[in-house]
């Protein structure tokens, strides 16, 4: 999958790829693929002003149609990358569960063997990711102050020196590969991994040409195996006239997936998630069964929820089920300790000075989420709209807008809660039964929690 803002940066070995060295490389790709009997008779690979590869359609598309085959040969699937030497070193000496460690690790080896079948492919390859945040600038990583982001980066950047710290300790030879061309490898594997699931092909894999659509939600196409699972093969889903950008889906993920691992921010971003801290309320009641309860390390200690504007989703029902035993009152604990130790579903609304109790604390996880951030959302509104930034120092603002946004969502919504909790039962009845809701995304939380406690108030 093409990383939404190519390299423009020198990558890691200090050499630049020039337009023309690089049309080079996409043109023996495209042979090699040819030659092994792919077929995408109606794609074309272009190179945008900004060095960016898009991949048009030089002729009309009709909807159905196969626009790209290619053959089990020239994909790089898990199969293949365990199956090499490198593969076979790896599962005798660490056997790890992460497919992108296999991926990767055969990437390099591919690099450095000398004649490799793969060099078409391996070279077609971006050298760098300068748009990755893993390569931002202190200045590019400081319009971050405040996004959670920076909590996930450092941990993106522990974790691949880790990886390759144990594998160059356990894996013979494996200290040939550096830190930073293990990296190369592994954000060239999570940023164009496509997961098969159908027909004979299933696992991991890298598709050839395939990885270079970029993103958009809905595609142009769809994608699996052929019937005899021996071909990838990539189907539009709607016609594309001639001269059109074909674009892949990179799959429903949040914001800060997209910015960690390809390096852009999809605005109004309907699969976005919100990173939430919460814990016990400050004085609550019986404190140390609550934590023993909810898992927690200590009575002060907070749990990370990441959650949609969906009050239906399975992490948002966590969420709540963990506020409002969190919030619940003396005589409210001991009827939901069985539910917890049995793990039964999620808890349902308790009553209304519990939600109450569980909408407050929400609420001041919001805010305080929200003044971690030295800058406001009019301001970045006022940046974003000005379209005098960088791609990088875009891509950190409209970062920081959207979960902004999405606090302030939630904001609203446990303050609208909180209003509705205290409004006569009539009252409620009455703008439940308008025609159109007047609570926006948050409509079901009120009809399922607010108005049944109201009723059974």
């Amino acid at each position: 999958m093409s990383l939404a803002h190519p390299s423009a940066s020198p990558p890691p070995s200090g050499l630049r790829t020039s337009p023309e060295s690089s049309d080079q490389k996409l043109a023996a790709l495209l042979r090699w693929l040819e030659d092994g009997g792919a077929r995408f008779p109606k794609l074309h690979v272009v190179r945008q002003e900004n060095g960016e590869r898009s991949v048009l359609a030089q002729a009309d598309i009709a909807a159905g149609e196969a626009v790209l085959q290619v053959p089990r040969s020239h994909l790089l699937t898990l199969e293949v990358a365990k199956s090499s030497d490198i593969g076979r070193l790896l599962q005798s000496h660490v056997n790890p569960d992460n497919e992108e460690l296999y991926l990767a690790s055969f990437l390099l080896q591919e690099k450095h063997r000398p004649g490799s079948f793969w060099k078409p492919y391996v070279d077609s390859l971006p050298e760098a990711f300068p748009h990755v945040p893993l390569f931002f600038t202190e200045s590019e990583r400081a319009l971050l102050a405040g996004s959670f982001v920076l909590t996930l980066l450092q941990f993106q950047d522990y974790t691949l020196r880790q990886d390759h710290a144990l594998l160059c300790q356990k894996v013979p030879g494996y200290e040939r590969f550096s830190a930073e061309e293990f990296i190369w490898a592994r954000l060239s594997v999570s940023s164009r991994n496509f997961g098969m699931k159908v027909g004979g092909l299933r696992g991991s894999a890298l598709v050839p040409l395939a990885d270079m659509l970029n993103h958009r939600r809905p595609p142009d196409v769809l994608w699996g195996s052929s019937e005899d699972g021996q071909s990838f093969v990539m189907t539009a889903q709607n016609a594309v006239a001639s001269g059109l950008e074909i674009h892949d889906s990179y799959g429903a993920k949040s914001n800060d997936l997209l910015l960690l691992h390809y390096g852009f921010v999809a605005g109004n971003n309907e699969q976005d998630e919100v990173f939430l801290s919460l814990g016990l309320p400050e004085g609550t009641a019986l404190a140390s069964g609550k934590q023993k309860l909810l898992g927690l390390s200590s009575p002060t200690a907070k749990q990370p929820f990441k959650v949609p504007l969906q009050y239906e989703h399975a992490a948002t029902q966590r969420m709540f089920s963990f506020l409002r035993v969190a919030c619940a009152a003396p005589l409210e604990l001991p009827r939901l300790a069985p539910r917890l130790l049995s793990g039964l579903g999620s808890i349902k609304p308790l009553s209304v000075a519990n939600e109450e109790r569980v909408l407050r604390s929400l609420g001041a996880a919001c805010e305080a989420r929200l003044a971690a951030f030295p800058t406001s959302l009019e301001e970045d509104e006022r940046l974003l709209r000005e379209g005098a930034l960088s791609l990088n120092a875009r891509s950190c603002v409209l970062m920081r807008r959207e979960e902004k946004r999405m606090l302030s969502a939630w904001l609203e919504l446990t303050r609208t809660g909180l209003s509705l909790l205290r409004m006569p039962r009539a009252e409620l009845e009455g703008l439940a039964g308008r025609p159109k809701s007047p609570w926006g995304w948050f409509d079901r939380y009120v009809r399922e929690a607010v108005l049944e406690l109201v009723r059974r108030a």
